[in-house]
């Protein structure tokens, strides 16, 4: 899709893999894009028969706000829809992670979590995944922070029982 153009539908959706890929097999398919793809947790859900169908392998690129985002657990129902995840991790601490993600509480219509809600939902996530997806893989970006802000998140991800750690 376009910037500002609509969000696709689910038979859009997948009459443009039909349209790249014809009906041969896919080895993955990737939600992920500039925002965060479990807005949209509709279109995974709905479109994940479809994709099972075709592809190996179902994996989420995620911020791991999609509790937040929808006020309640959803993990059991993306774990459905979803094989595996990657979670950006994107600082060791609450502050930093605040301080890098700028966090945007006016997503929300009504009640408007703070700040530190966005790093809670996201180390909660991250917890949980394990128990709920096959793999289950964090990640930073390299260029933002220091080689020891690295590091320390990488023992966090350790400390969460995510042994999977990318730097990005």
């Amino acid at each position: 899709m376009l910037w500002g153009g609509p969000e696709p539908t689910r038979k859009e959706l997948l009459r443009a893999i039909d349209a790249r890929h014809g009906d041969r097999p896919l080895r993955e398919v990737v939600w992920c894009g500039f925002g965060e793809p479990t807005y949209r947790l509709d279109l995974i859900t709905a479109a994940a028969p479809n994709l099972r169908a075709r592809a190996q392998t179902i994996r989420l690129n995620t911020n791991g706000h999609a509790c937040l985002i929808h006020g309640c657990d959803v993990l059991p129902e993306l774990a459905a829809a979803v094989d595996e995840v990657s979670v950006s991790l994107n600082a060791a601490h609450r502050e930093r992670d605040i301080e890098i993600c700028l966090p945007n509480p006016a997503m929300f219509v009504g009640d408007q979590p703070p700040a530190e809600a966005f790093w809670d939902a996201m180390v909660e996530f991250l917890t949980r995944a394990p128990r709920h997806f096959r793999r289950v893989q964090s990640s930073v970006v390299g260029g933002v922070l220091t080689d020891d802000e690295i590091e320390a998140t990488r023992e966090l991800a350790r400390s969460l029982r995510v042994e999977r750690f990318r730097v990005r």
